[in-house]
């Protein structure tokens, strides 16, 4: 078989093979494009949210802390009295004595 009789039929089919792969790719890449450009959207529109959330979990976590500082002062408060009492009472008993 002669080789010109099939180059239109070759020709036609690389053209048909390269509209192909061309539309292939561009049904994923023009997704991928929307799905990158919604999803930023979504992010500027996720801040405010999470800002705010992040700022009560700030609160909660001050007042938390201050909670916590607050009902640790107590004991310690205690202890540090008792043993300036206790020093104190040795010493004026160690005076008395006159040791």
């Amino acid at each position: 078989m002669d080789g010109n009789v099939l180059a239109p039929w070759r020709d036609l089919s690389i053209v048909w093979l390269t509209l192909l792969t061309m539309l292939l790719l561009a049904v994923p890449g023009i997704a991928l494009y929307f799905a990158q450009l919604y999803l930023r959207r979504f992010n500027r529109w996720l801040r405010l949210p999470l800002l705010t959330a992040h700022v009560w979990a700030l609160r909660i976590q001050h007042g938390t802390t201050r909670t916590a500082d607050r009902i640790a002062n107590v004991p310690i408060a205690l202890f540090s009295a008792r043993a300036r009492v206790s020093v104190t009472t040795r010493g004026v008993v160690d005076f008395l004595r006159g040791k």
